[in-house]
């Protein structure tokens, strides 16, 4: 493959949300999908804001004002499509709502949104429970659901929540039993650490291992990111320490760069690229840039199904999520790379603005202007009217010859 460059990867984002912009109903709905899902929607927002479609950022949210926010902050997310299954469907995908919300302005959405995911947080670990839990009640927790209610709490200012998280995630490290081999992400309603899976699908979801490939990267990649955000927010050297403890554990992976859920991680180490200027980060960024661009299609989509096929829920989520990784491993690796920032757009015609006039000009109309005024009324009249009279006759004629 040829080295990637940051227009490229702009312009593969910029592409995505155009595809996305091509299937917007009026509404904000969804042009092609049979059933409008909320699992099609939840990453469109924040990714239309980052690529600067603020305007279809704005109809997505106003579908999803309409239809799946319900009045104390919840979004309805019934049917949320199967990629996953098990885990982080709520926090997950509120956060992801409250971010595109927060960027656009929407606070009609994101207020509420916050308070409600705030309800949720586990007062004794300060990890955000997988799944709605009542008031007095726990449930199980993993590191991708807290670490994307992490990032929210964040850019809504809430920075005593968004270091519980961090607590939690130094928490789920010394948890561990194996930390060079393996990786839990979850605890159960007791504070224990998850390592007995049931079955193959669970194990993928909640466990990383050193020894495989393609395994869920965003439960190691969310976490960097969000401590990467933390320590800037709060300038505490120790979250960018314990960030760095979760991309070690991910470069000793198998393909831990290569994988339809690197993005997150790609998108840690451009901000750490952009922070520090260390050119690993780099280079795994733009590596995690050039995996998600190959599989793109001519489009501009991350659709699975052949042309002619219905569309599905998961069509609409990849092209989101996607769409938002590109722009943003864009924005952080130029912003330290560039001193000129690329314009992905072609050139806009401009007109040039009417050139002012100079005060030569502006002398010879007023001498112009009263040589009028004696000839017309004469030289009595011409005396007799007040001067801010004549002021205001001036400016109006020479305004006129303009």
């Amino acid at each position: 493959m040829k080295p990637v460059i940051t227009k490229q990867i702009l312009e593969r984002a910029i592409a995505g949300s155009e595809w996305l912009m091509r299937h917007q109903n009026d509404d904000g709905s969804w042009r092609g999908l049979k059933e409008q899902a909320v699992g099609a929607f939840y990453k469109a927002s924040w990714a239309f804001s980052e690529v600067g479609q603020c305007a279809a950022a704005h109809r997505t949210l106003d579908y999803v004002y309409h239809h799946f926010l319900a009045a104390e902050g919840v979004f309805l997310l019934g049917k949320l499509h199967a990629t996953l299954p098990l885990i982080g469907r709520f926090p997950y995908a509120n956060s992801y709502f409250i971010m595109g919300s927060l960027r656009a302005g929407r606070y009609e959405i994101g207020v509420p949104a916050i308070s409600f995911l705030l309800s949720n947080q586990a007062g004794d670990h300060g990890g955000f429970y997988s799944s709605p839990t009542p008031h007095g009640t726990k449930n199980m927790s993993d590191t991708m659901s807290s670490s994307s209610a992490g990032v929210a709490c964040l850019a809504a200012g809430k920075i005593e929540a968004a270091r519980r998280v961090a607590e939690y995630l130094d928490h789920m490290v010394r948890l561990q039993p194996w930390p060079h081999e393996r990786f839990f992400n979850t605890i159960d309603e007791k504070g224990r650490l998850h390592t007995a899976v049931r079955n193959d699908e669970e194990a993928y979801l909640r466990v990383i291992d050193t020894t495989k490939a393609d395994q869920c990267w965003f439960a190691a990649g969310l976490p960097m990111a969000f401590l990467v955000l933390m320590e800037r927010a709060t300038n505490e050297a120790r979250y960018r320490e314990l960030a760095q403890w979760y991309f070690d554990f991910q470069q000793r992976c198998v393909n831990p760069w290569d994988g339809y859920s690197s993005g997150k991680a790609g998108w840690g180490c451009a901000m750490l690229y952009r922070i520090t200027g260390d050119t690993l980060y780099r280079e795994i960024a733009l590596h995690v840039a050039q995996s998600i661009m190959s599989r793109q299609r001519s489009d501009g989509s991350w659709a699975s199904g052949s042309k002619g096929e219905d569309l599905t829920e998961a069509d609409f989520d990849l092209t989101g999520e996607f769409t938002l990784w590109l722009s943003l491993i864009a924005a952080n690796v130029s912003a330290r790379d560039l001193s000129r920032i690329p314009v992905a757009a072609g050139k806009i015609n401009i007109p040039n603005p009417p050139r002012a006039q100079s005060r030569r000009e502006t002398v010879r109309r007023t001498i112009a202007a009263h040589h009028r005024i004696l000839k017309d009324e004469g030289l009595k009249r011409y005396i007799l009217r007040s001067y801010n009279y004549r002021k205001r006759q001036i400016s109006t004629w020479i305004r006129k010859e303009s």
